[in-house]
C-alpha cells in the first residue's frame, strides 16, 4: 500500500486510537475484569448467512446478521425471566428499552423519599421567609414518582470499543501515580471489599447506574434508568444476550475500503489454518478476509485476514507489501503517546525475524517492519495473548517478506 491510503490509515489510527482515549483517560475512572470463558455457541434470535461463492458480495463463511430491531436480540420471554413481568412491550430507546413492573418494597421507598423530602422543604420555607427550592429537587421528586423509570436498556456492539477500555483503565493508573507515597501505602492497606465479578467476559466495566462486559469483540451495556434498578438483574440479563448472540464473524456494514494500489496478495496466505491453530484452538471457521480497520469485520475484498476461535475471539493480520516504511514511521509518533499511558511490560522491545517492532495505537496493535514490508497484528480481541500473537507474527512474517 502506498501513500495516500498509508497517511489516510495512520491518521484515521491517530485520531480515534491513540488521542480519544488519552484524552478520555484524564477524566474517566473506574473498570475491572472478569474471568475470561467463552460462551457456548448459540444461533437463536439471529440468522447466519450461508457461504457465498467467489466474487459475490457476502463474505465466503458462514456470519451471523445483527437483527433489524435492537429489541430482537432476546425474546421478551427470556427478559421476563430474569427482571419479571415487564409494565409495557419493549421498545428502540438507546438499544432496547424495557420498563419493569416496580415492586411494592421499590414503591413503598420511593413514596418515603418523597415524604421526607416534603417535609424538609416545609421546614426550610417555615425558617427562611425567602426559602425557594433548588431546581433539582423537583426533578428528584418527579423521578421518584414516575414509575416508568424503572426500567434498563440493552445493547449490543459487535465492534467492541477496545481504545475506550485501555483509556479508563490508563486513567486508573494515571489517578494512582498522582498520590503521594503515604496515601498510596494507606489505598493499599485498606481492606478491599469482597467482590464477586461475574464470569464469562473478558473484560467488565463499572459504570453508573449500569453494567458493561464484552467477550471478544462483542460488548453488551445493560444500563438502568434509575438508581434503585438492581445490578443484579443488569448482570444476569447481559450474561442472557451474550449466549444468544451467534458465535459467528459478523459482515462489514461498510464495506468501503481505502483502494489498496502495488501488489494485491491474499492475506490469508500468510498464515495457514493449523498453524493459527496450534497458538490460538480451534477456528469456527476457515480464516477469512476482513476489514482493515479495527475491530475488523467480514469483508470479501478485505486487506486483513481474521482467525475466529468460539466466543467471539478474534485474531487479525494486515499485511502491507509496499511503502511499510512509510506507515511504520508515521505510526511512530502514536506509539510514543501510547508508551505514556501503557504498562512499561507492554511496550518494551519485541525480538523476532524483522528489523524494528512497535506498538502503534491504544487497541495494543503490533507493528513488523522489515525491509519496506510491514505487519499489522491485532490479538487484543483473540483467544492468545502477546506471547502466542508474536510467535503467529514470526511465521507470518517469513512468508511476507519471501
Amino acid at each position: 500500500m502506498v501513500g495516500p491510503r498509508s497517511r489516510f490509515h495512520s491518521l484515521r489510527s491517530m485520531s480515534h486510537l491513540a488521542l480519544a482515549p488519552i484524552l478520555a483517560a484524564t477524566i474517566a475512572c473506574g473498570g475491572g475484569t472478569g474471568t475470561p470463558e467463552s460462551p457456548a455457541a448459540n444461533s437463536t434470535g439471529s440468522t447466519a448467512a450461508k457461504a457465498q461463492p467467489e466474487g459475490a458480495t457476502a463474505p465466503a463463511v458462514p456470519t451471523a446478521k445483527e437483527p433489524d430491531d435492537p429489541c430482537k436480540w432476546i425474546p421478551v420471554g427470556e427478559v421476563e425471566a430474569v427482571v419479571g413481568k415487564l409494565a409495557e412491550p419493549p421498545k428502540r430507546e438507546d438499544g432496547c428499552l424495557y420498563t419493569m413492573v416496580m415492586p411494592e418494597s421499590v414503591s413503598a421507598r420511593r413514596q418515603q423519599m418523597v415524604e421526607q423530602q416534603e417535609k424538609l422543604q416545609a421546614q426550610l420555607k417555615a425558617r427562611f421567609k425567602d426559602y425557594e427550592p433548588p431546581e433539582f429537587d423537583g426533578s428528584i421528586a418527579n423521578y421518584q414518582r414516575d414509575p416508568k423509570n424503572y426500567a434498563l436498556t440493552v445493547s449490543v456492539k459487535v465492534d467492541g470499543d477496545l481504545a475506550g477500555e485501555m483509556g479508563m483503565s490508563a486513567a486508573g493508573k494515571m489517578l494512582e501515580s498522582m498520590l503521594s507515597p503515604a496515601e498510596r501505602r494507606e489505598a493499599q492497606s485498606s481492606p478491599a471489599a469482597p467482590k464477586e465479578e461475574p464470569t464469562g467476559w473478558d473484560r467488565v466495566t463499572g459504570v453508573p447506574y449500569g453494567f458493561i462486559g464484552r467477550v471478544g469483540h462483542v460488548q453488551v451495556a445493560v444500563q438502568g434508568k434509575a438508581p434503585d434498578v438492581p445490578r443484579e438483574l443488569m448482570q444476569t440479563l447481559a450474561a442472557r444476550v451474550r449466549d444468544r448472540i451467534p458465535d459467528l464473524p459478523f459482515p462489514a456494514t461498510n464495506t468501503y475500503q481505502v483502494m489498496q494500489l502495488g501488489e494485491q496478495k491474499d492475506p490469508c496466505g500468510l498464515l495457514t489454518r493449523a498453524e493459527a491453530e496450534a497458538v490460538l484452538g480451534k477456528l469456527v471457521v476457515d480464516p477469512y478476509r476482513s476489514s482493515s480497520y479495527y475491530p475488523p469485520l467480514a469483508h470479501p475484498k478485505g486487506h486483513s485476514c481474521a482467525y475466529f476461535t468460539a466466543g467471539h475471539h478474534v485474531f487479525v493480520l494486515t499485511p502491507r507489501w509496499e511503502d511499510g516504511k512509510q506507515d511504520f514511521a508515521m505510526e511512530k509518533g502514536i506509539g510514543g503517546l501510547v508508551g505514556m499511558v501503557m504498562p512499561k511490560d507492554q511496550i518494551t522491545v519485541i525480538k523476532g525475524p524483522w528489523d524494528k517492532a512497535q506498538i502503534s495505537n491504544m487497541t495494543g496493535t503490533l507493528q513488523f517492519l522489515k525491509g519496506d514490508r510491514l505487519l499489522e497484528v491485532n490479538y487484543m480481541t483473540s483467544s492468545t495473548d502477546r506471547k502466542g500473537a508474536v510467535k503467529l507474527a514470526a511465521q507470518a512474517m517469513q512468508r511476507l517478506v519471501s
